[in-house]
């Protein structure tokens, strides 16, 4: 279930997601990126990352590879999707520093965060969840928050309307700026270079086909690739997965985070 945040909080976060999953006593799920970073409650079997345990509410920063996690049993989390730049934004810290990061959320928020979660795992419904965390946020983004990058907030804006098939020198040119201010200034606000972020933007532009069986080799011309191979290099990339094997070796709870088969 996917649900919108509210006009307050829209410029931070992106939506929020319920999931779900069952499998085995240990299952394997599977998060790539998608160039948005988030907030992750977990209500129910403990997840695990490179043998570590993941605290029951934790924030995660841009991600530049696939991780695989893994759950001792059924799965049930509630997920804040935040926009690229919003950890920059409410937090003022370089999102570079959140890269590749599992951050438990009281470490960033202190000890209200518990009592976030035990409302959150009371409260019945999808929609009073969501209406915890912005009242929650809410009061956090009346206390201090930062503006947007302006310069950012465009080229992100160009990225996502070309499928990410600009050039980082034609994004300069177009936004009348140098192209290392502007790789500078989205590495800050985002955590990932340009042509990085333009890269996940085309991966997930290609993903919206999948399902339809559209043909790689007319897609992958149409979509900026040298060849089918570039795209499934590419996409392998970022997924860990072939195009073939996100469809059947997959049960996708959302578009970027998958229930691995066997």
């Amino acid at each position: 279930m996917q649900i919108a945040p509210s006009i307050q909080l829209s410029g931070f976060v992106r939506h929020y997601l319920f999931l779900e999953g069952e499998g085995a006593a240990l299952h394997r799920l599977r998060l790539f990126p998608d160039g948005n970073t988030g907030i992750v409650f977990n209500f129910s079997s403990p997840l695990t990352l490179d043998g570590q345990l993941l605290p029951d509410a934790f924030a995660y920063g841009q991600i530049t590879e696939y991780k695989d996690i893994a759950c001792h049993g059924r799965a049930r989390l509630f997920v804040v999707v935040v926009r690229p730049d919003g950890f920059n934004r409410l937090l003022g810290l370089p999102a570079g520093e959140l890269i590749d990061k599992v951050v438990s959320l009281a470490d960033i928020f202190g000890e209200g965060v518990v009592s976030l979660q035990h409302g959150i795992a009371d409260a019945g419904t999808a929609n009073g969840s969501v209406a915890l965390v912005e009242d929650f946020f809410g009061r956090l983004l009346a206390g201090c928050f930062f503006a947007a990058n302006p310069l950012v907030e465009a080229s992100m804006q160009l990225i996502q309307k070309s499928n990410g098939l600009l050039s980082v020198g034609q994004l300069a040119k177009g936004l009348g700026c140098h192209k290392r201010q502007l790789e500078r200034q989205f590495m800050v606000a985002v955590g990932l270079s340009p042509k990085r972020f333009s890269n996940i933007v085309r991966t997930h532009a290609f993903l919206k086909h999948l399902p339809e069986g559209a043909r790689l080799t007319g897609y992958a011309y149409d979509s900026g690739y040298y060849d089918q191979a570039h795209l499934i290099r590419e996409f392998k990339q970022i997924t860990g997965l072939t195009p073939s094997q996100y469809l059947k070796k997959t049960e996708p709870l959302a578009v970027n985070f998958l229930q691995m088969k066997g």
